[in-house]
């Protein structure tokens, strides 16, 4: 039985990624990517603040899972709120509106994109990661910049983001 490895198997030293950038309030940490994958998914650890929450938006070519490592969240599901917290795990299939929601002081998540593409939205509008602290001042994009970046990787904003 043979196995067709698509890209050498490699290791990760904790708190580390492939891309490591500060993502508004939190930081991302880009586990596996297309270029490591071969396009087929992509994983990302999130590290958020309560009250953090993404615009619900809608990916028109992946599907995301969510799996809780630390913390407690909302996911919004075309309309449905499922609740999540350490070592829950939810599926949102492409073409849903969706958005989360952290409702502990902070959350940890492993987030996967099936196929990849979309996680380098965030290498794109995230601010490089050079020390423990995120940079001081409005660094981040504004919406009209994000929703045309998220755009271009297939993803829609369709409302404001869900509040604690």
């Amino acid at each position: 039985m043979s196995t067709t490895t698509l890209t050498p198997a490699y290791r990760l030293d904790a708190g580390t990624g492939v891309a490591d950038v500060w993502w508004k309030s939190g930081s991302i940490s880009v586990k596996a990517s297309g270029a490591e994958t071969g396009g087929s998914f992509a994983q990302i650890e999130s590290d958020d603040p309560r009250g953090s929450a993404p615009p619900l938006h809608i990916h028109r070519n992946e599907e995301e899972t969510f799996y809780v490592l630390d913390g407690e969240l909302s996911v919004f599901v075309d309309g449905e709120e499922l609740r999540l917290a350490t070592g829950d795990f939810a599926v949102v299939p492409r073409g849903v509106p969706h958005a989360y929601l952290v409702r502990s002081e902070r959350a940890r998540m492993l987030v996967a994109f099936s196929p990849a593409g979309f996680e380098q939205a965030f290498v794109e509008l995230g601010v490089p990661k050079a020390g423990e602290e995120p940079p001081a001042g409005d660094v981040f994009p504004g919406p009209e910049e994000a929703g045309r970046v998220f755009a271009a990787y297939g993803c829609e904003i369709v409302g404001p983001p869900p509040a604690l």
